[in-house]
């Protein structure tokens, strides 16, 4: 960002023009050309044709810069710096998105004209607009739990939380021209398919030597459908069956029907696993050295392994005052507030064993998982699915209440012959 006093805007002007001042920042020309020709070359020929005069358009996008501007200043005030590694790995991310190695995205670019050093820089930019604009709506947006309660009953949101279901599928036709045995020969053959996927054969490959289908080839998907998308020949069956559950054959004048539920997802549908969990921390400190700590640790896991009580050792022992009380207790837990090498071992835990000592950035655990089970989590998914769709609703409402609000109050000059040359005063009116 170039914060620059009317001293210097001379300079610049010298070195490339300037296309609006914009409080203590300037728009360049060649920014506004850049943006102009990027626009151009998005467009089909037929798309430039029916562009309306060029002006129009340049007037808009220098819009869009002043408005940018107003934005990154406000960034810089509020200490907003986005680190080097975030671009780097916005970068990495992007040249995976495209099946690209870095080196490769730096040619790709190089052949557009860009360096990747502009490339890093316009991720910098982009980055760095996100950010004020979401710490800027954020203290104005809230979603109160009535909020959540009555957007679930809206039709938008049945809708959205609605379940789909992706569907397997197997015509059988049956030649009128074959014989009086067609259709026996037909019905037999569902038999046979309906016992092979009920046996575990995959619907695909017997899709593609059974089916008469247009989505054989596909091996019989018929993709991701929402309840109303499936055809109403099957619908009632899908609708009651559990992923990997084959309906009987259906017939109808084309032929004979073999449908499986391949899956199924929404927000009703989200089940989770939870693991009664206790454990036990040793940790180093200033009068124990990280030897002396593994010995400890070790020591604890041979006396449980010999029959010592668990929790009677926890509360002697363990350096997590919260659960050393309760005998080390963490209660039932899914593992997403546990750092990473807890939650890792947590999953691989055999049912009533302890652990072998492993150790995390607080010092050296043993756990136990005493029980686990799965959890209908439908009700707490709708009510996240709820709240993110409010929160966009609003943020975007929110977000353009904001720009307004800080271009209203922003001086701005436009030079150049772009527009009018007057500065605007603070509430956008020329002076």
């Amino acid at each position: 960002m170039l914060l620059l006093t009317p001293s210097t805007f001379a300079e610049v002007e010298k070195l490339d023009g300037i296309a609006a001042v914009v409080n203590d920042d300037v728009v360049l020309l060649s920014e506004l050309n850049e943006r102009f020709n990027s626009f151009k070359s998005q467009l089909t020929p037929a798309q430039l044709r029916q562009v309306p005069d060029e002006s129009v358009i340049l007037s808009q996008i220098l819009e869009r810069l002043i408005v940018e501007s107003i934005q990154l200043q406000e960034a810089e005030l509020r200490g907003i710096v986005i680190d080097d590694e975030e671009v780097n790995e916005t970068a990495r991310n992007y040249a995976a998105e495209q099946s690209m190695t870095i080196e490769q995205l730096q040619q790709a670019l190089e052949t557009e004209g860009v360096t990747y050093e502009m490339f890093l820089a316009e991720i910098r930019r982009q980055l760095t607009l996100a950010r004020v604009q979401q710490i800027m709506v954020n203290r104005r947006l809230y979603v109160s739990q009535r909020d959540i309660e009555d957007f679930r009953k809206s039709p938008y949101f049945e809708e959205l939380a609605s379940e789909e279901f992706r569907i397997g599928h197997i015509l059988l036709a049956i030649d009128e021209n074959a014989g009086p045995d067609a259709e026996t020969r037909a019905k037999d053959t569902a038999t046979f398919l309906v016992n092979e996927l009920n046996g575990g054969t995959p619907l695909s490959g017997l899709a593609v030597n059974y089916s008469a289908s247009n989505t054989a080839l596909e091996g019989g998907d018929l993709g991701w459908r929402k309840a109303s998308q499936i055809p109403s020949l099957f619908s009632d069956q899908i609708l009651e069956m559990d992923v990997g559950e084959v309906a009987e054959p259906i017939q109808n004048s084309l032929g004979i029907h073999i449908v499986q539920l391949l899956e199924k997802r929404g927000a009703s549908t989200t089940t989770g696993e939870s693991s009664l969990v206790r454990h036990i921390l040793v940790s180093p400190s200033a009068i124990r050295s990280e030897d002396e700590t593994l010995d400890l640790v070790n020591q604890l896991k041979q006396r449980i392994d010999a029959g010592e009580d668990f929790a009677t050792l926890a509360e002697e022992f363990s350096d997590d005052p919260s659960s050393a009380l309760a005998g080390g207790d963490l209660g039932w837990n899914n593992g997403e507030n546990f750092v990473p090498e807890f939650q890792a071992a947590m999953v691989e835990a055999e049912i009533g064993v302890v652990t072998e000592p492993f150790q995390t950035e607080y010092g050296w655990h043993i756990l136990e998982v005493q029980d686990r089970r799965v959890e209908d989590l439908s009700e707490d998914a709708l009510n996240e699915l709820a709240l993110r769709a409010i929160y966009e609703r609003r943020f975007d409402e929110l977000l353009q209440g904001w720009i307004k609000e800080v271009r209203d109050e922003a001086f701005v000059q436009i030079l150049s012959g772009t527009a009018s040359s007057e500065p605007e005063n603070a509430s956008g009116n020329i002076f």
